[in-house]
C-alpha cells in the first residue's frame, strides 16, 4: 500500500514522507562532543607512528601527549589523561588494523629519524595549531519544503535540477540525517563541508548514480553547477604540517627523512591533474557555447551553465597558482637542506682528528 501511495503522491507532485528523521545536526554535534576523545586518540596514534622508534618509545611519547597506553592485559587500551573519558578504549574498537599493537610495532621499524619526547610534544602542538587555523567551517544552507522528494529515518532526499531544458532528469541527493535540522516552518537547514561525500541518485538512469562532494552539492542546491576542486583543504593542512616538520628537522640539525621526498611528487601530481581538469573544462565550455548557437534566441539555462563553468575555471586557476606556490616553497626548502648538509659535512671534517 505504501508503494502505491508513494507512486500516486509522486504523480500529483506531493512530497513523499516515509517517517521523521531519526537523527539531526544538533543531536550529532552533541554526540561528537561526547565522543571526541576517540577521534583524538586516533589522531595521536597516527602522529606517533611517524615519531617513535619502538613500542616502548611509542608508549612513553604517547604519555607525553596525554595518551595513556596500557598493554598489560589481554587487549591494549587507550585513555586520554585530564579528560572526562571514563572508560578505556580497546585497540580493536578503533576499527583500524594499523592501530593494533603488532602492526604499530612493525610500522615503527621503518622510522629513520629519532625524536626526543620534548621535540614530539613541540611538533604535535604546532601541528594542532595549523589544524585549528586551517580547519574548514561548515556550509549552511536552507532547503525549502518543496525541494524535498522524501524524508526517511536516515536520509533527506533533496531534488536537484540537472541537465539542459530538453534533457531534464529526476535526480536527488541523499543528505544524511546528521547533516539536517528540521525547522518549525517545515523547511530544513543543511550543514555540510566541501569534502563531505553524498550520494547522487538518478532514478531514471541508475548508471549515473555517483558520489558527489559537498562543494558540488552546495552549488547544486543553490541552482549552480561546477566541478569538484582538486586541491582540498585537508591536503593544504597536510602539506603545511609536513613543511613545518621539514623546517623543524633542519633547525634541530637532524637528518632528512625519506617521507619528505614524497611531498614533491605529490605536488607535481596535483599540478598535472589540475591542468588536465582545466583542459576538460575549457572543452566543455566550448561545447556549451556551440550548443547555444543552435537556438534562435540565447538559451538562459545554457548561458547560466557557461557562467558557472567559467567561475569554476577561475577557482581551478587559483588552485593551480596555489600548487605552484607550494612547489616553489618545497624547492627552496630542499635547497636549504642541501646547504645545511654541505655546511654540516664541512664542519664535521674540519673538527675530525687527523691521523
Amino acid at each position: 500500500m505504501k508503494e502505491i501511495s508513494d507512486v500516486i503522491s509522486k504523480e500529483y507532485g506531493c512530497k513523499i514522507i516515509d517517517r521523521n528523521l531519526k537523527n539531526s545536526h544538533k543531536k550529532y554535534q552533541v554526540y561528537l562532543a561526547k565522543n571526541s576523545y576517540r577521534k583524538e586518540i586516533k589522531s595521536k596514534i597516527k602522529f606517533l607512528l611517524s615519531h617513535a622508534s619502538n613500542w616502548n618509545d611509542f608508549k612513553n611519547k604517547a604519555n607525553a601527549l596525554g595518551l595513556i597506553v596500557d598493554d598489560k592485559g589481554k587487549y591494549t587500551t587507550y585513555q586520554l589523561s585530564g579528560t572526562s573519558q571514563e572508560r578505556k578504549i580497546r585497540d580493536r574498537s578503533l576499527k583500524n588494523q594499523a592501530f593494533m599493537k603488532e602492526a604499530i610495532s612493525e610500522r615503527l621499524k621503518e622510522n629513520e629519524v629519532l625524536y626526543t619526547e620534548s621535540e614530539v610534544k613541540e611538533l604535535w602542538t604546532e601541528n594542532q595549531t595549523i589544524q585549528d587555523k586551517e580547519q574548514e567551517t561548515e556550509i549552511e544552507l536552507t532547503v525549502h519544503d518543496w525541494q524535498v522528494e522524501k524524508e526517511t529515518g536516515d536520509y533527506l532526499y533533496v531534488t536537484i535540477d540537472i541537465g539542459l531544458e530538453r534533457e531534464q532528469r529526476e535526480s536527488a541527493i541523499k543528505i544524511p540525517a546528521r547533516c539536517v535540522d528540521k525547522l518549525e516552518n517545515g523547511n530544513y537547514q543543511i550543514f555540510l563541508k566541501k569534502q563531505d561525500r553524498f550520494y547522487f541518485v538518478d532514478s531514471k538512469n541508475p548508471e549515473n548514480n555517483k558520489i558527489m562532494l559537498g562543494k558540488t552539492v552546495a552549488k547544486n542546491l543553490q541552482n549552480q553547477s561546477g566541478s569538484v576542486p582538486l586541491y582540498s583543504n585537508n591536503a593544504k593542512i597536510k602539506l603545511k604540517q609536513l613543511f613545518n616538520e621539514f623546517d623543524f628537522l633542519i633547525s634541530k640539525g637532524l637528518d632528512f627523512d625519506t617521507s619528505f621526498e614524497a611531498i614533491g611528487k605529490e605536488l607535481e601530481q596535483t599540478y598535472y591533474q589540475t591542468e588536465s581538469i582545466l583542459e576538460k573544462l575549457d572543452k566543455k565550455i566550448l561545447e556549451y557555447v556551440e550548443e547555444n548557437k543552435a537556438y534562435a534566441r540565447p538559451n538562459t539555462r545554457i548561458l547560466k551553465t557557461i557562467e558557472n563553468l567559467q567561475k569554476e575555471r577561475t577557482d581551478l586557476h587559483k588552485t593551480l597558482k596555489q600548487v605552484e606556490k607550494e612547489m616553489l616553497y618545497y624547492d627552496k626548502s630542499v635547497d636549504r637542506y642541501e646547504d645545511y648538509q654541505q655546511e654540516h659535512t664541512k664542519n664535521k671534517s674540519q673538527h675530525s682528528p687527523r691521523l
